[in-house]
């Protein structure tokens, strides 16, 4: 049953976040409630699609839903227009029209490509958010922030598109493997660094707990991180200023996906990872004390997190930097600590500052040869 519901206040495109356990079963009434077209594609992803698409699709049908449904390999590289435009064809030949609507049922990856289909599909159908994952759940899901990959930087083609509603059910996150719940700690601990510093001190009392995924704690943290997303994206919809705080650890991060090709670095893994490498940085220009900077660095540490180095590099790193979607004029934006639950914007960090951050987080334990 749905146990939280969390509001974006949009005006008109005002929408809710429903947040429970079991919630299935309430799903297709929900739809109704919301005016929902009977036309419904689900797209999701290999991964997904044995656990929940069967399911999902007998419940809608049940309430006269008319139902198809789109399954894609699993992946950040499936961000791509490559993917959006095979998925574009699929849904012209099946004569999907202009009253249907699209859910994205899988993790940040599926909610981001399927986003951006429904913003650009016929000039925009319907979109519902149905995250299956620990981060897609407590961050990428709200918000409106829709995009695909190119080869040259993270998330360069996108747009800002709402969903009707999303629909958050704790109980996927029983099947995710530990990598997709380190992959949501990234954005959890990110949120408590810039703006609750409750919320970090809450999960360094917890964080065994929500790895565990123990629904108590979870929901507990998925309503912080919701609430506080949901106020961000009421306040600055197009990121002109606010909203930029939730790029703190992301200026490194997106780099560490890119130069990894998108199949060794996964994002929340990056963000983490970034935010190393961040933390370091405000270290360096005295924005916080040490004091800080190692209990967010000693925090960090005590989640299991273990990537493919691969053909990660510096150079390479710093190379994608160069056309990450944060650079302003030519300047790296990041987003920096002052404190815990405060960060500042910061674009005039040297170079040589940026190369002392990586060769920093390269020297930290987070790589390994094989998964």
């Amino acid at each position: 049953m749905v146990q939280r519901q969390i509001d974006v206040a949009l005006g008109d495109r005002s929408y809710p976040v429903y947040v429970g356990q079991s919630v299935i079963s309430s799903l297709a009434p929900t739809c109704q409630q919301h005016g929902l077209p009977k036309r419904v594609v689900v797209i999701t992803d290999t991964n997904v699609a044995p656990h929940y698409l069967k399911p999902l699709k007998q419940h809608l049908r049940h309430f006269q839903f008319d139902v198809s449904s789109i399954v894609i390999p699993p992946g950040e590289r499936q961000k791509s227009l490559q993917r959006a435009n095979s998925i574009f064809t699929e849904l012209i030949t099946s004569g999907v029209g202009r009253k249907s609507a699209l859910l994205a049922l899988g993790g940040g990856v599926i909610g981001d490509l399927v986003g951006f289909i429904a913003a650009t599909y016929r000039r925009g159908v319907m979109l519902i958010q149905a995250p299956t994952t620990l981060l897609s759940q407590v961050d990428s899901s709200i918000g409106g922030k829709v995009a695909v990959n190119h080869p040259l930087g993270k998330n360069l083609i996108g747009a800002f598109y709402q969903p009707r509603f999303v629909w958050t059910d704790i109980d996927c996150l029983r099947t995710l493997p530990e990598r997709e719940i380190v992959c949501g700690l990234g954005e959890i601990i990110k949120y408590g660094v810039i703006l609750d510093a409750e919320l970090f001190g809450y999960i360094e009392t917890n964080l065994e707990r929500l790895l565990a995924v123990e629904p108590e704690v979870v929901m507990h943290v998925q309503e912080r991180c919701g609430e506080m997303k949901a106020r961000i994206t009421s306040e600055d919809e197009r990121e002109m200023g606010l909203r930029t705080i939730l790029n703190h650890g992301h200026t490194v991060g997106h780099a560490l996906e890119a130069a990894g090709g998108y199949t060794l670095v996964k994002h929340g893994e990056a963000v983490l990872m970034g935010m190393i490498a961040e933390t370091y940085i405000a270290r360096e220009l005295g924005m916080i004390g040490a004091d800080v900077h190692d209990r967010i660095l000693a925090l960090i540490r005590r989640v299991p997190l273990k990537v493919r180095k691969g053909s990660v590099t510096l150079g390479g790193v710093l190379h994608a930097m160069k056309h990450d979607k944060k650079t302003v004029d030519g300047k790296k934006r990041f987003v920096l600590p002052v404190r815990l639950g405060e960060v500042q914007v910061v674009d005039s960090v040297k170079p040589s500052l940026v190369q002392a951050s990586l060769k920093y987080l390269f020297s930290m334990e987070v790589f390994k040869r094989k998964r």
